[in-house]
């Protein structure tokens, strides 16, 4: 869980998001630079380059709004943004199950009760809020989508937790365990695209 823990306060403290309009910039005046300084021996020559050249502008912009890493910057920009508001409830709840877990652990009763009264209400909650996130972009969708499904992973495991807490049940307490580490994997699967993402658009995390 230390990790989870480590990432959560990456995600809240380090995410400070900036956009680079650098590359955009060349996109959308270096084809039109190009066409535009062509020459022809003619008149008609000149007005049909000129006529291709406004054509040429407007399939290019009209690309650099729907396809290209314009509005996917400014849709994860706006992901990031909510994701950290929500980022320090999940790092709290965390340190929680950290506080009564692993080198933390006293008993099983105290493990129950925090589980019980704090972790599983309180983690209902974040998942609550953060299926409620619901980005534009298709493949910022996609990506929020693998943070909600380990979430989920990881609300079901505490909820297991439990369970195994009041059946005494070895066999649920390694089964809520191994969601607990599968939830990790998903998340950082999660960090990696946020990170390739961050990449291609110029939305700085640091």
């Amino acid at each position: 869980m230390k990790k989870l823990s480590l990432f959560l306060s990456l995600a809240a403290f380090v995410f400070l998001v900036g956009c680079s309009d650098n590359d955009s910039k060349k996109e959308e005046t270096t084809p039109e630079e190009s066409v535009v300084k062509e020459e022809s021996p003619s008149t008609d020559k000149k007005t049909e380059t000129k006529s291709e050249t406004e054509t040429i502008t407007k399939t290019e912009t009209d690309t650099t709004t729907t396809d290209s890493g314009t509005n996917l910057a400014e849709d994860f920009t706006l992901y990031i943004d909510e994701i950290i508001l929500l980022a320090p409830e999940e790092d709290r709840i965390i340190g929680l199950y950290d506080g009564v877990t692993g080198t933390n652990y006293t008993n099983d009763e105290v493990l129950y009760n925090t589980l019980f009264d704090e972790i599983v209400p309180s983690y209902r909650e974040f998942v609550v809020e953060l299926e409620s996130i619901m980005p534009q972009n298709e493949r910022i969708r996609e990506l929020h989508e693998l943070y909600i499904d380990a979430a989920n992973i990881q609300y079901n495991s505490f909820t297991l937790m439990l369970s195994a807490l009041e059946e005494q049940d070895m066999d649920k307490v390694t089964e809520a365990n191994q969601g607990l580490d599968k939830a990790r994997a998903l998340l950082r699967d999660w960090l990696y695209e946020v990170e390739a993402i961050s990449v291609e658009t110029g939305v700085s995390l640091q």
